[in-house]
């Protein structure tokens, strides 16, 4: 299973948004810019040392055709559901770097 990250910076990605993917084990994502369907949105690879986000794994595949470095989940398909105008995915959140210690 890979390690994916989503940087504090990401629109919707605030400390509090962070708090809620760890209690529900969900990360959610909107139309992309120049998007026709809604996706969930993180960065290949783990959380970069001193950076703010968060750090998770998931068993859903993401998309095959996503840009280097990045990976998309756009659904509706096996794994990604579709609510409204957002995409889920069930994640485990392996860290929360959002969090003032």
């Amino acid at each position: 299973m890979a390690v994916y990250h989503r940087l504090e910076w990401i629109p919707g990605q605030s400390p509090e948004v962070a708090r809620a993917q760890e209690r529900s084990g969900e990360v959610w994502g909107r139309v992309a810019h120049m998007g026709l369907t809604p996706c969930v949105k993180a960065y290949r690879g783990p959380l970069p040392s001193g950076a703010r986000g968060i750090e998770f794994r998931t068993d859903v595949e993401p998309d095959p055709d996503g840009p280097p470095g990045v990976a998309t989940w756009t659904g509706p398909r096996d794994g990604v559901v579709v609510e409204g105008d957002y995409a889920k995915i069930a994640v485990t959140v392996l860290r929360n770097g959002q969090v003032d210690e």
